[in-house]
């Protein structure tokens, strides 16, 4: 009972965090469309029209996030239309409840993990380290696939830990259904499987010579079912792509995908960004890069102490979260790379409990009882929050000390702000309060459509044959997109700045 009252505390201090500011960031890309598709394949299911394209031809991931936030956006609902479409509302509200929830699931798992492989406090500790770090912060108060792979990637993890402590077809059996869930919830988690291979062959090497062969047998075997068992689960969970899977094939393809055709090999090239003060494509080791510039340095620090102490004990378990860490660094070879470490949040988890490892480590010579180890734990959450306050509600804009914080690298250029829309809410809201009925609205940002547009206002793309009243720009549409606002300084006063910390993130003109 102690042990549930403790997860479950961590569980609604994960979640008050969350909710307190849940709609301030804004809307950000890719949140209407996991509502709006998952809502109409909510409806869609409910017609019982299972075989309907909208299930194999809809951009993007495997369909159980959408039917989930579909669910949670029939609380969202603003208005339904003549022709039975809807529009939600602005603040995804529900949906973005849903998002925090499954995430504050996903650290208290991670409680449960760090409690059993090494202590009540190292369990403690991660879950907490895991839900005050800024950038998962961020990402789990918005409608995301992220917050469902930080709920279902440790949640495969765990089930793979108890069939490694005692082996039985019935774990095998529980790991290849949640497996084939975490395969639903996003396509990278195909690593699980690898992962599973290599915690069996580190634990291979650690048997006796006559014991290896019975091992290897059963093992193989194991891989397999969890293998089958997870894809008929996803099946089962998406039927339609056994009739279509061509379709899904060539969406997924013209996507994400290198592409083949008979004549030439087309490499689909990474994303352009702003990296280290110039527009390039992201390079391979760009998410090494983010790894070292957006976690808090002080979680850094316990982190490399914990690594150590993994190669020290030499556990199988620590092994295993030390894999879990690693094998999604492989996915820098995909050339997708973009918005930090969003494509690999899986690492975060893993990250969390070695930090608390590396703090109990350091703390266990000063502090000999748990209580002593609470309060020496105490400096490191005030040191996080003190991060969060100065960034809040923008935890996407996070950086660490190692590059002079969020302001050093808005003065500079030296990354992206504001990727995702962020900070175009506070100034859309803004505009409400002091714009006069009718005014025109000049909007030079992007992406557009995560503006909101309000009634009664005048909204549209900023031109320099056109006069407004204001003008709407954000740094990330001038540094990413290249945007001269030299026009706009001319006729146009900035009066008001959204701010993450000191760097800004949107700036409002009013007609001089």
């Amino acid at each position: 009972m102690n042990k549930r009252l403790i997860i479950l505390f961590i569980f609604l201090f994960s979640l008050s965090l969350r909710l307190w500011n849940i709609n301030e960031m804004g809307r950000t890309w890719d949140e209407a469309e996991y509502t709006e598709q998952g809502y109409r394949m909510v409806e869609l299911l409910k017609k019982g029209d299972f075989n309907n394209s909208y299930f194999y031809t809809t951009y993007d991931h495997p369909p159980l996030v959408k039917y989930l936030y579909g669910i949670a956006a029939h609380f969202d609902v603003e208005k339904y239309l003549s022709n039975g479409e809807v529009i939600l509302k602005y603040d995804l509200t529900y949906s973005r409840i849903l998002s925090a929830i499954l995430f504050s699931l996903g650290v208290s798992i991670v409680v449960l993990i760090g409690w059993k492989i090494f202590s009540q406090t190292v369990g403690i500790f991660s879950g907490i380290i895991l839900a005050m770090l800024p950038f998962s912060l961020g990402l789990s108060q918005l409608v995301t696939t992220e917050s469902l792979k930080i709920f279902i990637y440790p949640l495969t993890i765990y089930a793979y830990i108890l069939l490694l402590e005692k082996f039985s077809w019935k774990k095998v059996l529980i790991s290849g259904i949640i497996t084939g869930v975490a395969l639903q919830a996003k396509q990278s988690n195909f690593l699980l499987i690898p992962m599973l291979g290599l915690i069996f062959f580190i634990q291979y090497f650690k048997l006796k010579t006559k014991e290896k062969i019975i091992f290897a047998k059963t093992r193989i075997k194991a891989i397999i079912a969890i293998s089958l068992i997870g894809l008929c689960v996803f099946v089962l969970i998406w039927p339609q792509i056994l009739f279509h899977f061509k379709e899904v094939y060539a969406i997924h393809n013209d996507t994400w995908s290198v592409r083949f055709s008979p004549k030439i090999w087309q490499i689909t090239l990474s994303p352009p960004e702003i990296f280290f003060g110039r527009l390039m494509l992201a390079p391979i080791f760009y998410y090494i890069i983010y790894f070292f510039i957006t976690i808090p340095v002080l979680i850094l620090f316990l982190f490399f102490v914990g690594v150590r102490q993994v190669f020290e004990k030499k556990s199988i378990y620590l092994f295993s979260i030390l894999l879990w860490f690693l094998l999604p660094f492989s996915l820098s070879i995909y050339s997708w790379r973009q918005h930090g470490l969003r494509y690999i949040i899986e690492i975060y988890p893993a990250l969390a409990i070695i930090s608390a490892i590396g703090f109990e480590t350091l703390t266990k010579k000063l502090a000999r009882g748990q209580l002593y180890r609470f309060l020496l734990f105490l400096p490191i959450v005030a040191y996080l929050f003190i991060s969060l306050w100065f960034i809040k509600p923008y935890y996407l804009d996070y950086f660490n000390e190692l590059v002079g914080g969020v302001n050093t690298v808005y003065r500079y250029n030296f990354f992206q702000t504001g990727w995702w829309g962020q900070g175009l809410r506070e100034a859309g809201l803004y505009l409400k309060n002091k714009a006069a009925v009718g005014s025109k609205i000049g909007l030079a940002i992007s992406p557009k459509h995560t503006m909101p547009r309000l009634d009664g206002l005048d909204y549209s793309d900023w031109s320099v044959d056109k006069k407004y009243d204001y003008v709407v720009v954000n740094n990330y549409h001038i540094i990413r997109d290249g945007f001269s606002a030299a026009e706009i300084k001319k006729n146009y006063t900035p009066i008001y700045f959204v701010k993450a910390d000191k760097a800004i993130l949107v700036t409002v003109y009013k007609l001089k």
